[in-house]
Formats: C-alpha cells, structure tokens, sequence
C-alpha cells in the first residue's frame, strides 16, 4: 500500500508518516493509536511503526461548559451560551443527529449537559445551516450544503469560500467541462482547478492569500464526512477540547 498521511502527535505537533507503516490497510481520518518515532535516514524523526484504532466520537464528553467555551474560543457557535446549546440538544429532532454522524443514536441517558463530538456535529449544523448564511458570514465559517453536480459544488464552494474571505469577486469560476474549470483572479491571471474537488481550489485561494501576505489561510475539515471551510489565521489552530471534538 502506498501514500502519506500526517499524525497530530499528543503535543500537537504534526508529523508525517508513510501509510505503509500502519498495522493496517483500512487508515481512516481521526483514527486514535500508538507511534514508534525514531531518526529517519536525513535524521529528522520518522514514524517507523504506527498502530491504529478506529475512533468511536462517544469516547469523549466534556462538560458542556468547557466545551462551549473552547468552541467560542475558536470562534464558533459565538451567539450560544451553554444554556442554549443544551437547549438545542435536547430539541434537535434525532434525525438531525444522525444524518451527519453515520447513523449513530444518541445515547439514551444523554442529559445535554456534556457534549461529545456527534453533538457538536449536530449543533454546528443546526447553528450555521448549510452554505452561506448570516452567521456563516459572520463567523467565517460555512458547510457546504448538498448539491447534485459537480458543477454545482464547485460553485457553491467558490461562493462560500469567497464570502467568508469577505471579498466577493476574489476569484471567479467559469467551468471547461464537467471536470475542469478556470478560477480567475482579480488581477485577470487563470488557475486550472478540477471541478467537483475542493482541494484544488482551496490550495489555489491559499496561494492567492499568500502572494498578498494575508494573516490568514482558509482550513479545511471534514465534519463527519461533510466539508467544513473556515477563514482563520494561519498559524491558529483548535487545541484542547476543540481539537479533541472536531480534528480527530
């Protein structure tokens, strides 16, 4: 089995590593588990062994208070207090639950006063909707919504990507094909994007902020498989109980 993937080690240091070094060939995205780190051929540590779990997202809960505020530290969910977060918990129909987290129920004695990262799926869906709303704008966070087509998905990631940047016309995108497209920036230079892959477009905006200097990069994450965009300083990052909740 051959590719890389990265280890976010207990400190928070990211350390690639060649999958071919896993005890297993089924390597999934926040999977918990053991590194043997040793000094690699160039003397820079390497992962020699790496030994996976598969995550269950219940494992983790923390009292909601605790993680309403690392939440809010990293700029999300800012107008809900612990109250209305256990509140929102406590009325979100099951089925809103589940569509983002596999399938997976909730615990029957789950009494809304800790959060585990299914709940903080449900919320973070229930608080910013999909695609570009109020509070997507505001705190420079969107999910994209569900679309049909890949032409579809490439322009509602555009527009979102845009929105959160804050500057509409940062880019725009005119599609080849139902593969390819052409983002344009605003100096008139053309970037060939694959259509239906938000990577390649990301990491063409992400180039565009640093050819400008800006303080900030667009980070991608999956929430519960659904890509999740946010607007955030480069070098800023969750930790704690918000990197516990949502990186994994």
């Amino acid at each position: 089995m051959q590719g890389f993937g990265t280890l976010v080690l207990e400190g928070g240091e990211e350390l690639s590593f060649d999958i071919s070094a896993c005890d297993t060939r089924d390597v999934q995205e926040g999977a918990r588990g053991k590194v043997l780190i040793a000094p690699g051929l160039t003397g820079k540590p390497k992962a020699m062994l790496v030994q996976l779990a598969p995550p269950d997202p219940r494992d983790l809960r923390v009292p909601m208070g605790e993680a309403v505020a690392q939440l809010h530290a990293w700029g999300l969910l800012t107008e809900w207090t612990p109250e209305t977060c256990q509140e929102r918990l406590r009325a979100l129909p099951l089925q809103a639950i589940t569509e983002v987290t596999d399938g997976r129920l909730r615990p029957a004695d789950a009494s809304g006063e800790d959060m585990d990262r299914d709940d903080a799926a449900g919320l973070i869906v229930d608080y910013y909707g999909e695609g570009v709303t109020v509070r997507a704008r505001a705190d420079r966070t969107f999910l994209m919504p569900t679309v049909d087509s890949h032409a579809r998905y490439a322009r509602a990631l555009v527009e979102g990507l845009c929105a959160i940047i804050g500057v509409p016309d940062f880019v725009s995108l005119k599609l080849k094909n139902a593969h390819t497209g052409v983002l344009t920036d605003r100096s008139g230079q053309r970037h060939d994007v694959s259509v239906g892959h938000g990577d390649t477009v990301v990491t063409v905006i992400n180039g565009l902020l640093a050819a400008q200097a800006a303080p900030a990069r667009v980070h991608t994450r999956k929430l519960f498989g659904k890509p999740w965009f946010v607007f955030r300083e480069e070098a800023h990052k969750p930790d704690g109980i918000t990197a516990a909740l949502f990186l994994p």
